[in-house]
This record gives structure tokens, C-alpha cells and sequence, in this order.
């Protein structure tokens, strides 16, 4: 094995290494930021079942 092959292996490597630590930051950010658009749309939903739960028991109160 050549002195310049280990090298030029482990420099490939360490790039590829630092390149793949760069993907997994921006998959981390990226899967938070969906994680929270998800929450505030589940409280949205939530809120919104509720109220159309209160509209709907009024109705019936009215009808009746």
C-alpha cells in the first residue's frame, strides 16, 4: 500500500464524512420544522372539532 493511497482514501472519506453530517443537520432541521407545522395543525383541528361540537349541540338544543 502506497503512502499517498491511505491518504487520498482517508481525505476522501473524511470529506464524505463531513458531507454526511451536513445531510443529517438539514434532515434533523427539516423533520423539527415539519414536526411543529404538524402540532399547531393538530391543536388547529382540535379547536376547531370542538367549536363545531358546541355549534352542533346548539342546533340541537334550537331544533328541539
Amino acid at each position: 500500500m502506497d503512502a499517498s493511497d491511505w491518504k487520498a482514501k482517508s481525505m476522501l472519506k473524511t470529506k464524505e464524512n463531513k458531507s454526511l453530517k451536513k445531510r443529517i443537520k438539514e434532515l434533523t432541521d427539516s423533520r423539527e420544522n415539519w414536526k411543529c407545522k404538524a402540532v399547531m395543525y393538530k391543536e388547529q383541528v382540535d379547536k376547531l372539532s370542538a367549536d363545531l361540537k358546541k355549534i352542533k349541540n346548539k342546533l340541537n338544543e334550537i331544533m328541539k
